[in-house]
């Protein structure tokens, strides 16, 4: 009967990480020949196919789909029983850490986060991406460590922690002509012309609320992002709405000033996510309560 043991756990898993058996090859340092028969006998074992070559890719099947969460945890156990008395120390360890971000995240918690290991931990390095449709299967295979942000679809196997509620507010230019007070009517708010940013979630909320009272904004401009509304806004007199802790860092760099939204526009907690793979190594629990302890509001 053929064993599953880690050896060839991590066979399985390498090739789902990677989509491609002479990756996976290179990887664990065997060649392409044992790693294709050990998938083989994988594919014996639990009669089915477990990948299917679909372009230049190596695409997981359902069953495997199901396995990989096990598979993970089961090998992240075996790691965290090998490396036992292995503590991390925040202070040597040179690990590096691959972060999801939306971009307000990027503006808001990577200052924070650097602040912190310059300090603390100034050898651990980051790789930030961004947000995608295809954030969540990054996780799952290993690619991402952790999101931080606001994914609210998640499947089974993903475990998440808030770190702080986040609303919306509206800035303008210092200068604008018609604005000059803290709060500002619904009717003032709908004759000004608006930066939109069609920026997933939050761009959804906003203009599902519009919808449901039956307003219409006068879009002047459409931004992809958040990155770049300060400048527009401080250099006209369009107005944005953005989420309150953007709007601080926005306020501290440039020519703005900040209102309180006349519409009471959905909130939403921004959280930090990971899979259930990551879950018990020691490395990540730190990377965890650090994310939570310097960013909880």
């Amino acid at each position: 009967m053929f064993e599953l043991d880690c050896k060839v756990l991590n066979v399985f898993l390498y090739i789902y990480k990677y989509k491609s058996v002479s990756v996976a090859a290179e990887h664990l340092g065997m060649n392409q020949p044992t790693v294709s028969n050990i998938l083989n006998r994988v594919r014996q074992h639990y009669n089915d196919p477990l990948f299917l070559r679909i372009g230049n890719e190596m695409v997981p099947t359902e069953l495997s789909k199901q396995l990989f969460p096990l598979i993970s945890e089961a090998l992240n156990k075996v790691e965290t029983i090998n490396n036992f008395n292995v503590a991390f120390d925040q202070a040597t360890s040179q690990q590096q850490f691959t972060l999801a971000m939306t971009d307000v995240s990027h503006l808001v918690l990577l200052p924070k986060i650097s602040q912190y290991l310059k300090t603390h931990a100034p050898n651990i390095r980051l790789n930030v991406r961004q947000i995608t449709t295809e954030t969540t299967y990054q996780m799952a295979n290993g690619e991402i460590d952790l999101a931080l942000g606001f994914l609210p679809h998640l499947e089974n196997g993903f475990y998440q922690q808030k770190l702080f509620e986040q609303y919306y507010v509206v800035i303008a230019s210092k200068n604008h002509p018609r604005l000059n007070d803290v709060n500002i009517t619904t009717e003032q708010y709908l004759k000004e012309s608006h930066i939109d940013i069609d920026a997933g979630i939050g761009h959804y909320h906003i203009e599902n609320e519009l919808l449901n009272l039956d307003l219409k904004r006068n879009i002047l401009m459409r931004l992809p992002s958040y990155l770049g509304v300060g400048l527009v806004v401080q250099e006209t007199d369009a107005i944005a709405t953005v989420p309150y802790y953007l709007s601080e860092v926005l306020l501290s760099r440039g020519n703005l000033q900040i209102f309180n939204a006349p519409i009471s526009f959905p909130t939403y907690a921004v959280k930090q996510y990971w899979h259930m793979s990551c879950h018990h190594k020691t490395s990540h629990q730190w990377l965890r309560k650090m994310l939570h302890d310097i960013l909880v509001k």
